[in-house]
């Protein structure tokens, strides 16, 4: 009885840190790329691209997931302190709003990857469907369609009492147990990881084949039509690399709930309750990382937005640099002014009768 207490209290206390460290690694660096991406999106030479738009709205989101979801998920997971747990309108309105957001950040990488593919398209038609206008309606289209879809999520949440990680009954803010519980993890599952990640798939792979088509039809001249096409294979690259670290980040945590889902009628345990909440927990907060490593993703893989994040710093480093040429040539006026003012004040005395 002694081991199996202890092993459970070793489970429990793996899940701590591990869901506290991988949490923070989301946060601290998430915090400084989101904030470097949303400069470098507005930039004058991706703030007309229509992809670089559905990037910039992405961070948007990712910026709150990571400054509100994971500050809060630090709390639940970590110090078991989660207001959404006793109060049933925090409840509804907490789960609601945080899969709102992470769902819709998916999205409009699925929008992206439309973008490109019509973008790459050899229809003119087609092609002109890629623009800025479009990409503003497709951004508040799909956020109202997040909306609505999730509605039944203000109606079924509740808090009801769940075995937690120690074998003890506490209230939990969950789904209401039986049909729609496993209803919602399968939506969660399509919805969030398995949908959009098959559409970017399916569309990246469009794109390479509309980008080998035009490649055998069209030549490349013009040193402005290169650079166009440099540009776009760029943000290619920095699409398909948040693509895979989406499908690698949240599809594991979509099983692992419509697995829970799937057997919460079977009694279990206390160590197996230790051993799925250490799983559950630790592809929750993996998810996390495909909304905190954009910046680091594009930066790898984007030269065109290496340039522009090197154009930053090296603009800040040079304005630092001059500051104290300013200064010192602020004070260096200031004393000749001051000189000079001594000398027409000593010529006035001594015209002076």
């Amino acid at each position: 009885m002694s081991n199996i207490i202890d092993t459970i209290n070793y489970l429990n206390q793996v899940t701590t840190i591990l869901v506290v460290t991988i949490c923070l690694a989301s946060f601290i660096p998430g915090v400084i790329g989101l904030l470097l991406n949303l400069i470098v999106f507005t930039r004058p030479s991706l703030r007309h691209e229509p992809c670089a738009f559905y990037f910039f709205s992405s961070t948007c989101l990712n910026l709150f997931i990571i400054l509100i979801i994971v500050p809060v998920r630090i709390l639940s997971n970590g110090f078991n302190t989660d207001l959404a747990d006793r109060n049933l309108g925090i409840c509804k309105l907490e789960y609601y709003t945080f899969f709102i957001v992470r769902a819709t950040s998916c999205w409009l990488i699925v929008l992206a990857c439309i973008d490109r593919y019509l973008h790459s398209s050899s229809n003119a038609r087609m092609r002109r469907l890629s623009s800025l206008k479009i990409a503003r309606l497709a951004v508040g289209s799909i956020c109202i369609l997040s909306i609505i879809s999730y509605v039944h999520m203000i109606i079924y949440y509740e808090i009801g009492n769940t075995t937690n990680q120690f074998g003890v009954i506490i209230s939990k803010c969950n789904a209401r147990k039986g049909f729609y519980r496993t209803f919602n993890a399968l939506w969660q599952m399509i919805m969030y990881s398995l949908c959009p990640s098959l559409l970017m798939i399916l569309f990246g792979c469009l794109t390479l084949n509309n980008i080998h088509q035009r490649r055998r039809v069209l030549p490349i001249m013009g040193e402005n039509n290169r650079a166009i096409r440099r540009t776009d294979s760029q943000l290619l690259r920095m699409l398909t690399a948040q693509v895979l670290c989406i499908v690698i980040s949240t599809l594991p945590s979509s099983v692992e709930r419509l697995y829970l889902s799937i057997t919460e009628n079977i009694v279990k345990d206390s160590i197996r309750v230790a051993q799925e909440n250490l799983a559950t927990q630790t592809v929750n907060a993996m998810t996390y990382f495909a909304h905190s490593t954009t910046f680091y993703l594009y930066t790898l893989t984007g030269a065109v937005f290496r340039k522009e994040v090197f154009k930053i710093f090296h603009r800040c480093f040079r304005q630092n640099h001059n500051n104290p040429v300013n200064i010192s040539n602020d004070s260096n006026r200031r004393i000749i002014l001051e000189k000079q003012q001594r000398n027409i004040n000593a010529t006035s005395d001594l015209n002076k009768p």
